[in-house]
């Protein structure tokens, strides 16, 4: 047993210098154990900060490298019953939420199979059909409840009951705490009562709080996958591979995690980069879009830094590596993906908070009850019974489900509309929003660039002079081509172009087809037309004015300039209206993108946002900087993997349909159509399921502060008060249908 983890060891070692790192913790339960755990990093001597996630299995630590070694942490959570460990790769970590995921559907398919048993019998016995209660079939039909329970308070509560004892027994007392000594006590007393003959007993109260928990945990557990799923998937972008140069220039395949710094490697037009480096050879453009969001293709040359996820389009490159795997910017957005799931917003610490007092104050009220009924000369047996009441009323299993079941009945009305909440978190954090950030490719605009304009000044009627026939022509020229400029040009034609006897010939700036009808035709910016002789009349002030706005590209034949094409990124058709609708509801509107500030900037004129409120060539970092430090509850919506920072940092993340699947993962809430306008309509469902909430959770607060109350005075037994509690859900749930009615 003690040699089976030398790699791990190696891998903390590794990290020991840097002082932070994000680290696995497994064997989590539940949130308390995450607490527990958490606590215990915190208070061990050279750590500077921790959190601990549930959702994440992992541990966000900084340390003080002279102070304290890795190892020394890792044992002190190892005697919790946990293992910290080296960071776990997102497929690791999809494939362990999965594997809980599955165990906790076994276990709630051994709760339905043995708990409708103990029910069934313990409805029979509080009937009491014809005295049966206190007959002896009586005992027996509570034995037989008793027998059924068992396996449920094993199989499924074990680990319920493992986890409520450990945080016990460090002082770290959770919600499990409670329900563990709730069921512990119900099934002690109940085979109590049946050695004395008696058929009153309480399994059914102890199979409900298991159940319940296990429920929920089952339904936390699967909303856990998300953050996963988005570092998963930005991997999934990049190359596994890449063709490094060997001593003698050989080009060889290899796997891109072995590729070290300093080596040299090439990447072919059309191929995506595998590593972070400097160009060292070759002038190409680069659709940067999967890192910055900007939707036109950038030039890139010798000397300048080309980053991993980058689509080389035009000419081959050799690239020096300065990043290796793990240390690529594409990488570093995966880790900052994981630490903003990983960190704890306003409403869990306060329930944090209040947890570590209300376990406390219930176990406290349950003790004094029995011991004060014992003094005023209550039989130990109705104390007992009291005390185990006040731990029945004090379970917020009311609490627990008054904002879950808001939630599903809330989602499901808007999944019918292509809104996804993820989560109950987003959808409280949704209708407090009080500023919303876009970004602008694929978000507000298509994301994908069309024609805008073509501008005509040639009349030689020898050769096309309309618009039509001139997008005609840049077509024909552009076939088989595959740029993002050619499918937009091409898109444009309904009728395909005949195929050619001659293709075209691919420049840096442009494509050059010698043509039978028309000549030689010439499609490309204006420096390419300059180059092969072809006069474009209108002056460089008129030419950038188009510019800033999209790309202009320029088409000729026979040696004569025909016309310009304006291809620009288009507003999506509901934008507009979605903005109005958000700012009408007291939301501020503001944008948030990787794109040049002229097309940002168009696109705020026609929306009606203020300059103040555009923030442009914004990296993926900048982004998740400004969402960090914005103001109130912030919510962001975005469409790349360049957003998967800034969407998981925001308070809301929402991903619009069509989305990159690591910014669908990222976020919070995800668009799966009807484009920008379900963004107004998320906000008016989410806040109208917050009203819900509240109001479920004062009742279930008065039923709480009521219920304990008579509970401590003996008014309620452990029977009612199950009952009581059962009530109390049914309560919260019959007012959270109102939101799963059809909205009017």
């Amino acid at each position: 047993m003690g040699r089976r983890r030398p790699p791990d060891n190696d891998e903390l070692d590794a990290l020991q210098e840097s002082g932070h790192a994000l680290l696995s913790v497994e064997g989590l339960w539940c949130p308390s154990c995450a607490a527990a755990t958490e606590q215990v990093i915190q208070r061990t001597p050279g750590v500077l900060d921790a959190g601990v996630s549930f959702a994440t299995s992992a541990a966000l630590v900084r340390w003080d490298p002279q102070r304290l070694h890795l190892h020394e942490l890792a044992q002190r959570v190892r005697r919790l019953g946990y293992r910290l460990g080296p960071p776990l790769s997102a497929e690791q970590t999809l494939d362990r939420i999965d594997r809980e995921i599955e165990r906790l559907g076994v276990r709630l398919a051994v709760a339905a199979l043995f708990g409708m048993w103990t029910m069934l019998l313990s409805v029979l016995l509080y009937l009491d059909n014809g005295g049966i209660a206190s007959s002896p079939a009586g005992w027996w039909l509570a034995l037989g409840a008793g027998v059924a329970a068992l396996p449920v308070v094993i199989v499924v509560g074990g680990p319920i009951l493992l986890a409520g004892w450990r945080t016990l027994r460090l002082g770290l007392p959770g919600m499990d705490t409670l329900a563990s000594i709730g069921v512990s006590a119900a099934l002690g007393l109940s085979f109590w009562q049946l050695t004395q003959g008696s058929s009153e007993v309480y399994f059914d109260t102890a199979v409900m709080l298991i159940v319940l928990l296990t429920l929920g945990r089952f339904i936390e557990t699967r909303t856990l996958r998300h953050a996963a799923q988005a570092i998963d998937a930005l991997q999934d972008t990049l190359p596994e591979t890449a063709e490094r140069l060997d001593e003698c220039g050989n080009l060889m395949k290899v796997p891109a995690a072995k590729v070290q710094a300093g080596a040299t490697i090439r990447v072919a037009a059309g191929q995506r980069v595998p590593l972070d480096g400097y160009v060292l050879q070759g002038d190409s453009r680069l659709d940067r879009s999967v890192l910055s969001g900007e939707s036109l293709p950038c030039p890139v040359t010798a000397g300048e830094h080309v980053e991993a996820g980058c689509i080389n389009l035009t000419s081959a490159l050799l690239l020096v590596v300065d990043k290796v795997v793990g240390e690529r910017r594409i990488d570093r957005i995966g880790a900052r993906i994981a630490e903003a799931a990983g960190a704890k917003g306003d409403t869990q610490r306060l329930a944090d908070r209040v947890a570590r007092w209300v376990v406390p104050v219930a176990l406290g009220l349950a003790l004094l009850t029995l011991l004060l009924a014992n003094l005023f000369g209550v039989p130990f047996e109705d104390a007992l019974l009291r005390a185990i009441s006040v731990l029945v009323i004090a379970c917020p299993c009311a609490v627990g489900i008054a904002v879950p079941v808001a939630y599903v009945a809330s989602a499901s009305q808007a999944a019918r509309q292509g809104i996804l909440f993820r989560h109950p978190a987003a959808l409280e954090a949704m209708a407090r929003v009080n500023t919303m950030l876009f970004d602008k490719t694929g978000t507000l605009t298509e994301g994908r660039l069309a024609v805008g304009k073509v501008i005509l000044r040639h009349r030689d009627t020898a050769l096309p002079t309309t618009a039509s026939a001139i997008l005609a022509l840049a077509a024909r020229a552009e076939q088989g081509v595959d740029h993002v400029i050619a499918r937009a040009l091409r898109a444009e034609v309904t009728t395909p172009p005949d195929s050619l006897e001659v293709m075209p010939q691919r420049f840096e700036r442009g494509v050059r087809l010698e043509d039978a009808d028309y000549g030689t035709i010439l499609v490309g910016n204006r420096q390419f037309l300059g180059e092969q002789d072809v006069e474009c009349p209108f002056d460089d002030d008129e030419a950038d004015a188009n510019e800033a706005l999209g790309v202009r590209v320029e088409v000729a034949a026979a040696g004569h300039w025909l016309a310009s094409i304006l291809l620009q990124d288009r507003l999506r058709d509901d934008a507009a209206d979605a903005l109005k609708r958000l700012q009408h509801a007291g939301v501020e509107c503001a944008i948030v993108s990787g794109d040049a500030e002229a097309p940002v900037r168009a696109v705020a004129s026609q929306l009606g946002i203020p300059a103040s409120h555009l923030f442009a060539a914004c990296t993926p970092e900048a982004k998740a900087a400004i969402v960090r430090n914005t103001h109130g509850f912030v919510a962001f919506a975005g469409d790349g993997i360049n957003d998967g920072p800034a969407l998981a940092q925001a308070d809301v993340g929402l991903a619009v349909s069509e989305s990159t699947s690591t910014a669908t993962a990222a976020a919070s809430i995800a668009i799966a159509e009807g484009g920008v306008t379900r963004i107004a309509d998320a906000l008016g469902m989410a806040r109208r399921a917050y009203r819900v909430m509240r109001q479920n959770l004062a009742f279930a607060l008065l039923y709480n502060t009521i219920g304990l109350s008579l509970a401590a005075f003996g008014a309620i037994p452990p029977v009612a008060a199950a009952i009581a509690m059962a009530a109390s859900s049914l309560t919260v749930v019959a007012n959270a249908s109102r939101l799963a009615s059809k909205e009017r």
